[in-house]
């Protein structure tokens, strides 16, 4: 790092910098470019507006953050939501103040374009908090898996019952279960027609249905023994769980999916933050909480966040 006093500044992306900022990314983070390109490209909502960047001495990205435009369930009802993702600063650069500057013109940023709060997941807690983050918790547990018995001593399993792969043929009516089902769930992702199109036909994972006389009932999405997402009536989570291809007799779930099946463990992660910008009316009756910190209480104490893996930004 040069030792001379150098003036930095935050900018917006232009759309000719795209490749030298995905390069950049995929330095800081193992995932590679690839990864960072297909994020921003296969996103219905992207902005080069909402992507903020400073520069070296040689005109050279450095450190960048990313507001991501969603819209979230809250209490049953819609908030629109920035997502923050792509922190990423060069090593060589660290210890200068420029993730903070970068975050304080996010935050500016989303108050301008009205956005009700932002949410991140992050291992450096203290660094968000300053910047009026708090951490809620998300709640989940781990089951048997699919070769295993019920609590009551029962075969687990769905012999008679018709699980298949999908694909993007089924997209709208997987659409209309997640509508019924995931509104209910605090913090889920609202998804549009065209967000259905474009990002989770490359974000979904292992999507299987459950079909009944013919109509997909519920699906499932897994990565190895962790489900990404459920949705369903509650009486066929099980059937649904039997689709899981465990390899350690392990499934991991979220805290609300019903199971008859022997839990192994609970837990509780805080490693999700929000912050609120504009009263959030939790019950529909007027009963709005102001403040990022009441919130959080009520997210905590009314199942936790809930935001499926291929939502995650």
């Amino acid at each position: 790092m040069s030792e001379k006093k150098y003036n930095y500044t935050v900018e917006i992306l232009p759309p000719e910098d795209f490749d030298e900022w995905a390069e950049h990314c995929g330095s800081i983070f193992d995932v590679g470019p690839a990864y960072f390109r297909r994020h921003f490209v296969s996103d219905p909502h992207r902005d080069y507006n909402s992507v903020f960047i400073i520069r070296n001495e040689e005109r050279k990205i450095i450190s960048t953050v990313r507001v991501f435009h969603r819209q979230v369930y809250i209490g049953g009802k819609t908030y629109k939501m920035g997502g923050i993702g792509e922190v990423s600063t060069n090593p060589n650069y660290r210890k200068l103040g420029l993730s903070s500057q970068l975050l304080d013109a996010a935050t500016d940023y989303m108050k301008e374009h009205d956005f009700d709060l932002s949410m991140l997941s992050t291992g450096y807690f203290s660094h968000y908090a300053k910047h009026g983050f708090m951490q809620a918790n998300f709640y989940d547990k781990t089951v048997v898996g699919r070769d295993a018995k019920f609590a009551n001593g029962e075969f687990i399993g769905a012999p008679l019952s018709d699980i298949r792969p999908l694909n993007q043929e089924n997209f709208h009516d997987m659409a209309m279960l997640y509508n019924k089902y995931c509104s209910k769930l605090n913090c889920c992702i609202v998804r549009t027609k065209d967000y259905w199109q474009e990002w989770c036909a490359v974000e979904i994972k292992n999507p299987y249905g459950l079909f009944k006389d013919g109509k997909l009932a519920g699906y499932i999405c897994f990565d190895g023994n962790w489900v990404s997402e459920i949705v369903s009536d509650e009486c066929d989570h099980d059937i649904l769980l039997s689709a899981v291809k465990s390899d350690d007799g392990k499934v991991n779930i979220p805290a609300f999916v019903k199971t008859g099946r022997e839990i192994i463990d609970k837990d509780c992660h805080s490693h999700n933050m929000i912050c609120v910008y504009k009263p959030i009316d939790v019950d529909g009756k007027g009963t709005a909480l102001s403040d990022t910190a009441a919130v959080v209480e009520y997210l905590n104490n009314n199942g936790g966040i809930v935001m499926w893996g291929q939502d995650g930004f």
